[in-house]
Formats: C-alpha cells, structure tokens, sequence
C-alpha cells in the first residue's frame, strides 16, 4: 500500500492509542521511515516548512523541514516526541540547563530511514546538516500546541515564552553558533 500522510496520521492514532504508546509510535515510524523514497514522493515541495497534520489531547503529528545553515532556537517541548527522517539530515543540538545557563550537551543526527526520540526534559536546537533541507515527520506524544512551553536566549539562557515571534527573532546562522559552541 502506499504511502499517503492521511493513513499515516490514522496509524499514529492508533499507536498512540496502545498501553505502550511510545513503543508504538516509535515502531511505526521506523517502519515508515525504512521507504524514504514512499514518503518523499507525496511529500509538498513548498510552502511552510513546519505543517500540523493533526493534533488532539494524546498526539501532534507534524511534517518538518529544516533549511540549512539556519539554526531554530533552543526550544522545549514538554512532551516525548519521535522524529523521523526521510530525506536530508535532521541534527539535533542538545542542552541541559545548568545555573540558569544553557550547556551544550552534544548533537544527534536524524538521516533518512532513522528515528530519533527525545523526553519531554529535553532541550534542542535544529537544523538540516549539509547542503540539502531535511523532511522528517514529529510525533509528539500530546497536544503540542495547547502546551505553553519556552524558547531559550543562545547567550544567556534565559527562558522567554515560546511564540512564533520569539522564535523568528532568535533564528541565528548555523556557522555563527556553531563558532559560539566551539564546534566549527
């Protein structure tokens, strides 16, 4: 059967729906995942970079698309969420608040065909490694964008409420965070 976003999200549903519903939705997405190729073909070439396909009280189910050389600011969310790529690299820059601070913890990368799971204490920053963009379907495991959750300042650490405004302003260039991190 192909693939089609809205089976996808009928599927997660009911994963979601299981005594284990991590695992579920976990395994699910890997078997998605495995045929990038299924998913790319229906897969919208423009518009937002960042679409709801559906949320309710136990599941947000979003499709992503991180540009390179575009950091997103750190960001919780207050959920286990499950990230799977289907094309490009998705990499995670992880930190832990530490004394008010942010603290840079190290990076995973998301390619096609994997999945990435973060708890819900976790703290990233995004965006696509290398050339191309990176389309990966999120599952968070509740209801994203009822959730008042925050952003952080890159120097400072300082929690500031999350709000699409907020997360415009603190966008930085990937080279010059990566220079701050030590990591260029």
């Amino acid at each position: 059967m192909a693939f089609t976003f809205d089976q996808f999200v009928t599927d997660v549903r009911a994963a979601a729906a299981q005594p284990d519903a991590n695992a579920a939705v976990r395994a699910l997405l890997s078997a998605v995942v495995v045929d990038p190729d299924a998913i790319f073909r229906v897969s919208p070439e423009g518009g937002e970079d960042e679409v709801m396909l559906f949320e309710d009280e136990t599941v947000s189910i979003w499709h992503c698309r991180f540009q390179p050389h575009v950091m997103m600011p750190p960001h919780e969310h207050k959920l286990d969420v499950h990230i799977g790529g289907y094309a490009g690299s998705e990499k995670s820059l992880l930190f832990a608040r530490e004394d008010g601070a942010l603290a840079y913890r190290g990076s995973k990368v998301v390619g096609p065909g994997e999945v990435l799971s973060l708890g819900p204490q976790a703290i990233h920053a995004v965006i696509a490694e290398g050339e191309a963009p990176s389309l990966a379907l999120h599952v968070y495991m509740g209801p994203l964008m009822q959730l008042t959750r925050g952003l952080f300042d890159w120097e400072t650490g300082e929690e500031v409420d999350f709000t699409l405004e907020n997360f415009e302003a603190m966008k930085r260039p990937a080279a010059e965070v990566e220079a701050r991190l030590g990591l260029g």
